[in-house]
């Protein structure tokens, strides 16, 4: 029957319905989500079963020649949506085919009616038949054999047909998922220049999705670590601990921006979901919230009341001002931010320009203010004076929560300079805990709310539960917190388990040795780490160690570079106490102990 405009075809396949005109696919009576333009892909193949079209026949029937996103990443995103709506896998299609090198071919059958005409049922072929009172004459006794055997012919056909349904793969439901990792957001742009912006669109859509708190979302810090990788799917699902991974890609032109986002179920590394979305620079963070909400209704989480504000309420930003701080950003947490020593310290003060200048296009940035607390706060100890740059760390982190009370990572930096530079203890407690109603996939707040039950509460089980929840967001993170905080708790051979994983720069298993007793192991891993730093933080804890297992001529000799380079830079007190302290040198001790309390030391 063909077409017209008051009387469309609906093209069916399978226990789908497609309406090409109205853009609608149901599966039933339910209506899937599939975007125009990879509904046109879909209407074009399934309107021509078994023909093969190539990549530049669809290019010509349905993209415009001035569309801002390149043609091949469009066309590969739109298959990649068909085939999520359709769950249909690209080894073994039952829908898409693709052919290398040549395209794609719509391989199921396809059944046609009028959009109008109701119940009507799809049919390939249309019949009509008349039906009149049953008579028997001669010539009917002759068809009766032939009636027969084509009854028994559709019977047969009808056992295999059932048969082969019967051994057809199952269309299984997806996994419950309850949490996932969003890798990086690949830069369609291949310009160097534009890492920094691809990697914040990263960020900021790992920190939306962490506002939901039904759903565990691994940290930037572990999924940064896949950036530029091809591992499978299933892997790094199992090394992150995670039901579903997030993955996509991102391209900037001038004043707009597009991302293409698609959810895969990681142990069967099947596409549920994919969608593209194109904002002004303007809206990009409503354009993340978006994103974050598809992603939530996707997995079948129910959002609470002040989830959906919170993913609802993005306000348009300033162009400038935004572009600055993602620059921040990249400078504080991303590839520059894997040197050490002076390159680190460089790193932290480009990002503090660039928060700066953010703030210069738009004083009220909150998002500014919070990178410019951790900034100041990452400056502390290893490389600054906590007095010179802690209360600035305060001053940004409070005036980023005045300015919008819902950022955590803001919450999360005002409770450790409560608790590590102004010790005030409550406020402490009560920042991190802010920080997790707001975000509980937040890897620094769990942990800040770890020292905190360990050094003032004394509460060694509840600090290493809190601990384990941060590597459970952040499960490449580096044990050397969990080592540290299981040494500072007197449980030594619990920190040496979790200090397997350090490298021998970090002293953590020279001390948990020289306290257990164990002399020669504590002095061959001291050995080991004193080669491969000039730190003078990790220098004095390795003296620590060696005057805790009896080497109080090496630990002396160290203590000489140390306190020379505690005249060119800045040195924690605290830790040349403890050398002095283990050599029994009581006066010094406690000169360095005034010190460091002078400097207000974490």
């Amino acid at each position: 029957m063909p077409a017209s405009a008051n009387n469309p075809l609906l093209l069916g396949f399978g226990p789908f319905k497609l309406d090409p005109q109205a853009c609608e696919l149901r599966k039933g009576e339910t209506l899937l989500h599939l975007p125009p333009q990879p509904c046109k892909v879909l209407a074009l193949l399934a309107s021509h079963p078994r023909k093969v079209f190539t990549r530049q026949e669809i290019q010509r029937e349905i993209w415009s020649g001035d569309t801002f996103v390149d043609f091949d990443q469009g066309l590969n995103a739109a298959i990649r949506q068909i085939r999520a709506a359709l769950c249909d896998d690209a080894e073994t299609p039952r829908y898409i085919e693709t052919l290398p090198r040549r395209g794609y071919r719509f391989i199921a059958k396809v059944g046609e009616r009028p959009a109008a005409a109701g119940s009507t049922p799809l049919t390939v072929a249309a019949e009509s038949a008349t039906h009149s009172p049953p008579t028997v004459s001669r010539a009917s006794l002759f068809r009766r054999p032939l009636t027969l055997a084509v009854s028994f012919a559709l019977a047969v056909v009808a056992v295999v047909l059932v048969w082969r349904m019967a051994r057809a793969p199952v269309e299984t439901p997806p996994a419950q998922i309850q949490s996932v990792a969003v890798l990086p957001l690949e830069n369609l742009s291949h310009d160097a220049e534009q890492e920094y912006f691809a990697d914040g669109m990263t960020d900021e859509l790992i920190t939306d999705l962490a506002k939901i708190h039904a759903l565990r979302v691994i940290s930037r810090n572990s999924v940064m670590q896949y950036k530029g990788k091809h591992k499978p799917t299933p892997q790094i699902a199992r090394e992150l601990n995670v039901d579903a991974i997030v993955e996509g890609t991102v391209m900037r032109s001038g004043d707009r921006v597009r991302i293409t986002a698609q959810l895969i179920e990681a142990p069967k590394d099947r596409h549920l979901w994919a969608e593209t979305y194109e904002r002004d620079l303007r809206d990009v963070l409503s354009l993340q919230d978006d994103v974050a909400q598809a992603i939530a209704n996707e997995v079948r989480i129910k959002l609470t009341p002040q989830e959906r504000i919170h993913l609802a309420s993005a306000r348009p930003v300033n162009a400038e001002a935004h572009e600055a701080y993602l620059r921040g950003l990249y400078e504080l947490h991303g590839t520059a931010a894997e040197t050490t020593g002076t390159l680190r310290s460089q790193s932290i003060e480009k990002a503090i320009g660039y928060f700066q200048q953010a703030l210069a296009h738009d004083p009220n940035e909150a998002l500014a203010y919070s990178g410019l607390a951790d900034a100041y706060s990452d400056l502390s100890t290893n490389y600054r004076a906590p007095l010179e740059v802690m209360p600035q760390a305060k001053a940004a982190a409070v005036k980023a929560i005045t300015l919008d009370d819902t950022l955590a990572e803001a919450h999360a930096s005002l409770g450790y300079v409560s608790l590590m530079f102004d010790w005030d203890w409550s406020r402490a407690e009560r920042e991190f805990r802010r920080a997790l109603e707001l975000n509980p996939s937040l890897p620094q707040a769990h942990a800040g709310l770890a020292d905190y039950l360990l050094f003032k509460l004394g509460r060694s089980d509840e600090a290493i539960q809190e601990r384990q929840r941060a590597y459970e967001l952040d499960p490449l993170l580096p044990r050397s917190g969990l080592a540290w905080l299981s040494f500072f708790a007197r449980r030594y051979t619990e920190s040496i388990e979790a200090a397997q994983r350090l490298g021998h720069d970090d002293p953590i298993l020279a001390l948990c040795y020289a306290e257990l007793g164990r002399r020669d192991q504590a002095l061959a891993e001291a050995d080991r780490a004193v080669s491969s730093t000039r730190n003078p933080v990790i220098l004095s804890r390795i003296a620590f160690a060696y005057a805790l297992a009896g080497r109080a001529d090496k630990a002396r000799a160290m203590l000489g570079g140390i306190e020379a380079q505690a005249r060119v830079r800045y040195v924690c007190g605290y830790n040349v106490a403890t050398v002095y302290a283990a050599l029994n040198d009581k006066e010094e001790a406690f000169a360095w102990l005034e010190t460091a309390y002078r400097d207000r030391s974490d």
